[in-house]
């Protein structure tokens, strides 16, 4: 096993500097994001909505799933993510559709934009540029295009702060999020307080990170999560997948409590490999709380190895935001230790030409 302790050899199975820098920047995403966003200017007829479809894929869908699910009780109408080609019948001109594409040339989003411009759906595009930003031109839609200055490996997994801030800021400008912007931007100050542990300078016995990441070598992880950190579950079982090209899910509690307990039992071969992380916070409701402790009873029980992480942030958005940074160190290291590149996705790759040669 790789010696996470040796900073130097990370850094050349990472291909370079480039996925470090762009971690630890991830409070920088989150600020250039969200003040550059909230700038974009919207016609008068964007002043009346009454729901919000976002369209998107990989690292640029966990991104606007995760604060759907960070904000549920600030945004008063309904919000759903739409991961497919067919957009819901429901959308009119009185929806707003978000096209979220790191990249701006994902398929399926960019289909669904042609259908929400069919349904004269209230359409705001965000990316970097691409054939998104054009039909955002062409159509005269506002857009916010960014420069992700702050992630030079290029990754959208790895600089998924870019949507999570953009996102906030088209909603804050939109008066969709009933919540003071400058209450989330005093959180992104503390972040790099929060997340110094887990940084690759600090020893492995000071590390949660790295102790998690080593923990779960060779194993395949289920992150448990609930409440408001149900999308962030979704960021770290992508960047596992993704950056470390190792299997992983995420599941909520409470649902897992109603099918997933029973098929614990077989294969016994499960026990060897499986590990169940559970992402734990002081502001679940008292209910959530009950369950996690229960759940990781049965898990137990049935012979299968435990993780028990507790989030240290004062509030929900902190812990959010930490868990987020946390993960992106995790998967790291864990890549690290899988001796696999974290900048590169061959079989994705290699589906996305496929798909083109079935054309």
């Amino acid at each position: 096993m790789i010696d996470l302790d040796k900073q130097e050899k990370i850094s050349k199975l990472l291909g370079g500097i480039k996925v470090i820098k762009s971690i630890n920047s991830f409070p920088q995403q989150l600020q250039q994001s969200i003040k550059e966003s909230f700038e974009v200017k919207f016609p008068q007829a964007y002043s009346k909505i009454n729901n919000i479809t976002v369209c998107a894929m990989g690292g640029s869908r966990f991104t606007p799933f995760v604060v759907k699910e960070l904000f549920k009780s600030n945004i008063s109408i309904p919000f759903i993510i739409n991961d497919d080609y067919i957009l819901p019948e429901y959308v009119n001109n009185n929806s707003l559709v978000i096209l979220s594409s790191y990249s701006g040339t994902t398929e399926e989003v960019l289909i669904c934009g042609e259908k929400a411009r069919e349904k004269n759906a209230k359409i705001v595009c965000i990316s970097t540029g691409g054939e998104l930003i054009n039909f955002g031109k062409k159509n005269n839609y506002p857009c916010y295009k960014f420069i992700p200055a702050y992630n030079p490996s290029n990754q959208p997994r790895i600089g998924f702060g870019y949507i999570i801030g953009g996102v906030i800021g088209l909603l804050s400008r939109l008066n969709l999020l009933n919540i003071p912007l400058n209450q989330v931007e005093a959180v992104i100050e503390k972040l790099p307080q929060l997340l110094s542990n887990n940084k690759i300078k600090v020893q492995v016995k000071q590390n949660p990170a790295k102790q998690m990441a080593i923990n779960l070598f060779q194993k395949y992880p289920y992150y448990i999560v609930s409440e408001f950190l149900t999308g962030v579950g979704n960021a770290i079982q992508n960047q596992t997948n993704e950056n470390a090209k190792q299997i992983s899910t995420f599941r909520v509690i409470p649902e897992l409590n109603h099918h997933m307990m029973e098929g614990l039992k077989l294969p016994t071969i499960h026990r060897d490999l499986a590990v169940f992380v559970f992402f734990f916070s002081k502001f679940y409701s008292e209910k959530i709380k009950k369950r996690y402790h229960v759940t990781k009873d049965v898990v137990e029980q049935n012979k299968i190895n435990t993780i028990w992480h507790e989030l240290r942030g004062g509030t929900a958005i902190e812990q959010v935001f930490e868990l987020l940074g946390f993960g992106s160190f995790m998967t790291m290291y864990l890549s690290a230790l899988n001796e696999q590149d974290p900048t590169v996705i061959p079989y994705v790759d290699y589906f996305k030409k496929k798909l083109k040669e079935v054309d």
